[in-house]
């Protein structure tokens, strides 16, 4: 009885340390790139990953990318912020995540961006990022260098500014 109990103990601590996110990100691109809607090649989901764990090795702030076919009459908001709060982007003491997200048939976009971010990327930067550097990409027919040209701009004003990570307007 005492050896099963103990085996409970030890199988209970590994399972619940198990679900704890370590503080260290180390981003793959099964984990920041989630394409269904197939939207990018090969290259272009490396070009885009390598923008991502960039920007984490030289501030620890991330970006999730997810492309979907159809919202399935679910406003863009919404499930974003679902799947932020799924995916549970950024760092939990910075808030320092932004999910990019893109429902092709339905033609919206949204960067969703963490509290700890918001000093940088403000809701009007966010629009203007998906009005002027990827919606004329998207219009072309270029989904994956609008992508890219999006969050190259993301990463630029993070890195630029990253002594405003984690604070809060």
């Amino acid at each position: 009885m005492k050896y099963l109990v103990t085996t409970l103990l030890v199988f209970y601590v590994l399972s619940t340390s198990c679900n704890k996110r370590p503080e260290i990100y180390n981003p793959t691109i099964e984990s920041s790139i989630y394409d269904s809607a197939r939207l990018l090649n090969k290259d272009q989901i490396d070009s885009v990953f390598k923008i991502i764990s960039e920007l984490n090795s030289k501030t620890g702030s991330q970006i999730v990318l997810i492309t979907i076919d159809d919202l399935n009459g679910q406003k863009i908001e919404d499930y974003s912020l679902d799947q932020a709060e799924r995916l549970r982007i950024g760092r939990a003491k910075y808030a320092d995540g932004i999910l990019f997200t893109v429902a092709i048939k339905n033609r919206e976009m949204r960067i969703e961006v963490g509290y700890g971010l918001e000093l940088i990327i403000k809701d009007e930067i966010a629009s203007r990022i998906n009005r002027q550097v990827v919606a004329p990409k998207f219009r072309e027919g270029k989904f994956g260098l609008g992508i890219y040209k999006g969050l190259d701009s993301i990463k630029y004003l993070i890195e630029r500014d990253k002594d405003l990570i984690g604070k809060r307007p």
